[in-house]
């Protein structure tokens, strides 16, 4: 039997494509991981923006089969809230929204782009975008978002930012409409159940999930893997770590000093999500808003009705505030109800809502939420990674990975370890 440690949206896909018996253990009363959906007074909400789209028309189908008559699809209406006014997104295809002068600078830093080869990523963001789309948007939008100077983090991820051709630059600069990262342009979302439905749809009948067990050792012993939350244990042929290398660190036993250092020193976000419910429709026609400025707690907002009305009580409408953070940072120790003021103030003077229509609000935290690829990433992976190899353990998802990976990429990452391990191989 294989034991997948983590019930997150890659421990149940890889689960769906297996052909050998399987269990699942997940510490939460459900799985999912990032991918549940919370509800309060009505209303449901997700862990961020979810969506699901791919390029690749496989995985397409894939949740288009799986979802059936409960999937919705939707055109993405991204905006970044800049000087007041709606920016179309991505940013650099909305140039001549912007007041005459900010377009100047920033076509004129695109065009004339005399940066040096970038060493990290403040400096890739330089080079890529010139320096006006550099310091109006992307430096404050990601500084607020990875809570790291830029100069300290690796270009080792910097393809999820893709780089805009030129002509839809100059297109956009004119006055030209375009379209940025069309691959997204057009996603699916349940209809009913937020984005969690999707992750059960996946679940295949019968097959074991065991839930409220949390995993604090792991031994391999006589040949077979000892799994144990302190009262149960389960024994397998074979495990895959589908859960953060974090809490994986602190359970398997016989763990190197070294790989527990290199574990230990990779980064990560945390993200608390405030979700604002009003008692109207204000909030359906867009998808999502990007804030780069540092005078509202939110990097991100998503509107929830507008993924699936089913999201919303008839009449009313809602959005998500999405706060990175970290341990130690002033908004990790805010309380639940001191970062719901800080929030809906700050949403309030932007103009995003009447504070005077807010009938609803929860908060969400999650430990785990965004990969840091700081400057040494690349290192401490090495070693994780080969350690994990040597003693046969598969890794899979964004944090037992430890890779900035979205669903899709997930999907088909479990697809291919389920095809390795049919085959009775895992590397």
């Amino acid at each position: 039997m294989i034991g997948i440690l983590g019930g997150g949206l890659s421990g149940v896909s890889l689960q769906r494509f297996l052909r050998r018996e399987s269990e699942i253990l997940e510490k939460e009363d459900r799985p999912g991981g990032l991918c549940r959906t919370f509800k309060k007074d009505g209303f449901s909400y997700d862990i961020g923006g979810h969506i699901l789209y791919s390029k690749d028309a496989d995985l397409s189908r894939l949740w288009r089969s799986a979802l059936a008559k409960n999937i919705n699809f939707c055109r993405r209406n991204n905006k970044v809230l800049f000087r007041g006014r709606y920016v179309k997104y991505p940013f650099e295809n909305d140039l001549g929204s912007l007041d005459k002068e900010d377009t100047y600078e920033c076509l004129m830093g695109y065009l004339k782009n005399d940066h040096r080869k970038p060493r990290n990523f403040k400096e890739w963001i330089y080079y890529t975008f010139g320096t006006g789309i550099a310091e109006e948007y992307l430096i404050p939008y990601n500084e607020k978002l990875w809570k790291v100077p830029l100069d300290r983090m690796s270009l080792g991820w910097v393809e999820r930012v893709p780089k805009p051709p030129l002509e839809d630059v100059v297109k956009s600069a004119v006055g030209i409409e375009t379209e940025g990262y069309t691959h997204q342009l057009y996603f699916n979302y349940p209809r009913h159940g937020g984005i969690e439905a999707f992750v059960r749809s996946l679940k295949k009948e019968g097959t074991d999930i065991t839930t409220d067990f949390t995993i604090r050792s792991v031994a391999k012993k006589k040949g077979l893997w000892h799994v144990s939350d302190g009262a149960r244990d389960r024994r397998y042929d074979k495990i895959v770590l589908a859960m953060p290398l974090h809490e994986a660190a602190r359970a398997f036993s016989g763990t190197p000093v070294k790989v527990a250092r290199a574990i230990e020193g990779l980064r990560y976000n945390s993200v608390r999500i405030v979700l604002v419910g009003v008692k109207n429709d204000s909030l359906l026609d867009k998808s999502a808003v990007y804030i780069p400025g540092h005078d509202i707690v939110a990097h991100r907002v998503c509107f929830m009705g507008y993924f699936s009305p089913a999201n919303v009580p008839a009449g009313r409408s809602s959005l998500i505030a999405e706060v990175s953070t970290r341990k130690g940072h002033p908004l990790a120790r805010l309380s639940a109800s001191a970062l719901t003021a800080r929030a809906i103030q700050g949403l309030h003077a932007k103009g995003i809502i009447d504070k005077k229509d807010v009938t609803t609000t929860d908060v969400t935290d999650i430990e785990y939420g965004y990969v840091v690829n700081d400057m040494r990433y690349a290192k401490n992976m090495m070693v994780v990674k080969k350690y994990f190899r040597s003693i046969g353990v598969a890794l899979l998802g964004r944090f037992a990975e430890f890779e900035y990976i979205n669903m899709d990429e997930v999907v088909r990452r479990s697809m291919a370890l389920a095809a390795k391990l049919n085959k009775g191989r895992s590397g």
